[in-house]
């Protein structure tokens, strides 16, 4: 199965169509969150970003994973209601082929687990997995941004009690030291984020011939053997 890897768009509109233009060419695509922008020079509120994305995402034309990033997630103060803060508004977005925060779903033998932002990946079972995870695990080359530590100890301890063979997609990092590493049992990934491309970075991973392959920067990276 081949799977498309995106993530940290900080709703940049060119980087969401370049992922639909494409997605006939994987299997899945995998979105390790972020996809709002709360920055004070994103164009539009939070709110409208939310509805863009989820119009988007409505008739996507593959499968796609996502899970909540930083920036997908707000709290109000009470008593007012809001049924999109804490990333409420990408939960509206489940439907089939649209997974998102709190699913598990195997795909082609693939068991895919959507974890939100703020929460600790809590993984059962045996078999091999695919986690998206918004923050890099800690202490590894794909949490490291430009050499200051800023991964999740709690991600970190979670990975070393993953099935062999996982694979773990992550972000928030735009700028980490390597875009992939191994870390106990799984293989982690951190695209990193480019903000003057056209195209987004982007992993390409083949979980039948165990490779992935990176491409940002203006360069492409790989294969890289994901050897158990």
């Amino acid at each position: 199965m081949r799977l498309l890897h995106v993530t940290d768009f900080h709703y940049r509109s060119l980087w969401f169509e370049w992922v639909r233009a494409h997605a006939f060419d994987y299997d899945a695509c995998c979105f390790s969150g972020d996809l709002l922008d709360m920055f004070p020079s994103a164009p539009i509120n939070l709110y409208r970003q939310a509805r863009w994305v989820r119009d988007w995402l409505w008739d996507f034309p593959r499968p796609i994973f996502i899970c909540s990033g930083n920036h997908d997630w707000w709290t109000v103060e009470a008593p007012l209601v809001d049924t999109d803060t804490r990333a409420g508004w990408l939960r509206k977005a489940a439907r089939p082929g649209v997974s998102v925060d709190g699913a598990e779903v195997k795909l082609d033998g693939c068991r895919f687990i959507c974890c939100p932002w703020a929460s600790t990946p809590a993984v059962t079972g045996i078999d091999p997995v695919v986690l998206l995870v918004h923050a890099p695990p800690a202490g590894t080359l794909v949490s490291s941004d430009l050499g200051d530590e800023v991964g999740d100890p709690d991600v970190a301890a979670a990975v070393m009690t993953l099935p062999p063979m996982s694979l773990v997609l992550s972000g928030h990092i735009h700028h980490p030291r390597r875009w992939h590493c191994r870390l106990g049992p799984a293989w982690c990934f951190n695209p990193g984020v480019e903000l003057l491309q056209n195209e987004p970075n982007h992993i390409v991973i083949d979980t039948d011939a165990r490779t992935a392959i990176f491409h940002g920067y203006g360069r492409e990276v790989g294969p890289v053997r994901l050897d158990p």
